[in-house]
């Protein structure tokens, strides 16, 4: 079913009863039953959700086998879902029907007097806890029943059911091209596991890091202690079939205690690292491996991590002096990580190509009906996940985007990437700054756009420019597009530096031999900015943009025909007035099939008629400049002055055209960005 029409049947249903099949766990040890149900209408602070895919968990055959004590039936069981909204209660604005969602039994709220969401050391948000815990929604009453009698919720999602309702505050907005049949398994088992590394123990490289459990869990601890720079990754598990995998993921050696002789775990592991290690993580919810793990962390300084939940009952050991010795005993929350917030991120980072969920689906089963299948197969001892997939999505084609590189530098890293351009009809590469922010609460950073010059590509400013010290320091995002689409195989593409590749112009070409590829206005403006704001973790809402000669132009024109989108604008050297220039004429006669029609390009003649915001505008020129005659910076001065637009036109002595031009100012234009976008 296309969305719209999805859209349209949701117009439909909202507000009222919805009848669907739902698989009901009437009581513990005993199969699901899949019936009919009624799901009622989300109320205040509330929202109703389809559901595309759910991953099975642990902790869903845990309570289902009667192990939890606050297991409560009849309930709908599942919690690693993905869906798309439905309609929403009273109040709600942080999503829409349509959105595509995954409801996380760990909310985050947000509320400025929330000390859990407040405070960047955990995510443990209190707000609706106690209602989760009685299985019913935050008013105590279930939103689910059959034939009159209650059926209880489970971890605030009970996602085992074509439409749920959960807390709005439990709701994570992922990206609308997200895959919804892997991002389902970032509602728990593989965020916790990641998180459990990187938020909660921080693992650091050249660390030593013992995983016990090499289920979906603790594969997901290996994966991200291998990214995090671990220099010695142990596996231990008593299925030995588990090890094969473990070892792509990133583990060094794999362990099985039963084929280790007379030896105990833990006199084999520490035969290897006598002080003991770094990290250790339990992953299997046995009290006594926890004892294990936490005796094998290193003396002094080791960190063991309990991730597995234990029975009932169960209570954790160990002599105090194990404590005194150094070693930190901690545990973790679906991972650490602030729900609404940072899944997202998570969802962006899977698709950038950075990290991958494939490896951990391995079984896949369609319709609800199959779901008693995909606890056989979680029981088989050969399954890491299985995904049931509840309701069939519309195909949507998502942005095909690859990391090329990524590196570390100015406390931020540095990725270049590269995509699929649909208003270009290629592959594009771009360039991003992404600084550290300093707390996780902190906002997103703002958004620097800096267009480049004649023949560059996205790497001449990143490497020449000196932007980096700069960015940093405000906590800045900077992104550098390409100058023009590459290898369309269009005759003349490459002939001359001023036209063609490297020289796009930023404009959208509406002459036969062009047209199909060459759209860089509409690149620069629409089609790039959504793909950076839905993949990095980027203020979308806070943006500004510069350039550099060819970028100076491509800056001051998507300023002035786009008012009130940018913060601020700037320019180093550019190409004010390009329709009285030989390069510029030739490039629109050529994209464009006049000069004339270049009008709607030039910086002089827009400023002629913008009725916008005047933002100051700031440019420096050279006085050495081998181009000055083509840039043209008198006739900006000229028309700013006549439009009474403010323009701070600064010329510098004996400054020319280059990098070394652009590094000696590039300091003081972001420090015009930084202030605008409130740094």
């Amino acid at each position: 079913m296309e969305k719209s029409d999805l859209l349209a049947q949701f117009k439909q249903t909202a507000g009222k009863v919805i009848k669907c099949r739902a698989a009901v766990a009437w009581e513990p040890k005993k199969p699901l039953d899949v019936c009919e149900i009624e799901v009622q209408p989300p109320k205040k602070g509330e929202v109703r959700i389809k559901i595309f895919a759910n991953a099975l968990c642990h902790t869903d055959i845990y309570t289902l086998d009667g192990h939890d004590p606050e297991g409560l039936f009849p309930c709908i069981l599942g919690h690693e879902a993905t869906g798309i909204v439905e309609s929403v209660g009273e109040g709600v604005t942080s999503v829409q029907p349509g959105d595509i969602v995954i409801p996380c039994y760990t909310p985050e709220c947000r509320e400025h007097d929330c000390v859990f969401c407040q405070n960047p050391n955990t995510n443990l948000c209190p707000k609706i806890r106690a209602f989760q815990g009685k299985g019913v929604m935050p008013d105590g009453t279930s939103r689910f029943s059959k034939d009159g009698k209650t059926i209880y919720h489970f971890m605030g999602c009970s996602s085992f059911s074509e439409y749920t309702v959960v807390a709005e505050i439990s709701c994570a907005k992922i990206n609308p091209y997200a895959d919804v049949n892997k991002m389902c398994l970032l509602g728990c088992g593989i965020s916790t596991g990641w998180g459990a590394v990187f938020n909660n123990c921080k693992v650091k490289p050249n660390s030593t890091v013992v995983v016990f459990g090499l289920g979906a869990v603790g594969l997901a601890v290996v994966q991200a202690a291998k990214e995090a720079g671990a220099r010695f990754i142990v596996g231990v598990d008593l299925n030995s079939n588990k090890f094969e995998l473990a070892k792509k993921l990133g583990a060094h050696e794999c362990v099985n205690p039963t084929q280790i002789g007379d030896k105990s775990i833990k006199d084999y592991l520490l035969g290897i690292e006598k002080w003991g290690y770094d990290y250790t993580f339990d992953c299997t919810g046995n009290v006594k491996v926890m004892r294990d793990a936490l005796e094998l962390a290193h003396r002094g300084f080791g960190e063991s991590c309990i991730i597995g939940v234990a029975a009932a009952g169960h209570e954790i050991a160990t002599r105090p002096f194990q404590l005194v010795a150094g070693r930190v005993w901690k545990g973790t929350a679906f991972g650490g990580w602030k729900s609404r917030t940072e899944v997202p991120q998570l969802v962006a980072k899977v698709m950038r190509g950075e990290t991958t969920l494939d490896p951990y689906i391995s079984h896949f089963f369609k319709g609800i009906e199959k779901v008693n299948e995909t606890i056989d197969a979680l029981h088989s001892g050969e399954c890491i996940r299985a995904v049931l997939q509840i309701s069939e999505r519309e195909p949507v084609e998502a942005p095909k985007v690859t990391t090329v590189s990524s590196h570390r530098h100015f406390n931020g890293y540095v990725k270049r990437m590269k995509h699929f351009s649909k208003v270009n009809n290629c592959e594009m590469q771009f360039s991003i700054y992404i600084p550290d922010r300093k707390g996780r609460t902190d906002k997103l950073p703002p958004v620097l756009y800096y267009l480049s010059g004649l023949t560059c590509t996205d790497e001449n400013a990143l490497v020449k420019s000196g932007y980096a010290y700069f960015a940093s320091k405000y906590g800045l995002a900077v992104v550098f597009p390409d100058t023009s689409p590459r290898g369309c195989n269009i005759e003349g593409e490459t002939d001359t530096w001023t036209f063609g590749a490297g020289a796009g112009w930023y404009v959208n070409a509406t002459t036969d031999k062009w047209k199909k590829n060459y759209n860089m206005y509409t690149y620069i403006n629409e089609e790039l900015p959504e793909l950076i704001n839905s993949l990095f973790p980027v203020d979308g809402t806070n943006v500004s943009i510069m350039g550099h000669s060819m970028g100076g132009h491509g800056a001051l024109i998507s300023y002035l025909k786009n008012p009130g989108k940018f913060k601020s604008v700037s320019a180093l050297a550019p190409i004010c007035n390009p329709t009285e220039t030989e390069m510029g004429k030739k490039a629109f006669e050529g994209y464009l099939g006049s000069v004339e029609a270049g009008k709607q390009y030039d910086a002089v003649e827009l400023l002629k008629t913008y009725n916008g915001p005047k933002l100051p505008i700031l440019v420096d020129q050279g006085t050495a400049d081998n181009f000055i005659k083509d840039l043209k910076p008198e006739a900006l001065d000229e028309v700013c002055a006549k439009v009474n637009h403010p323009l701070k036109l600064r010329y510098q002595p004996n400054y020319d055209h280059s990098y070394f031009f652009v590094a000696t100012f590039i300091g003081d234009h972001i420090e015009h960005h930084a202030k605008a976008l409130g740094l």
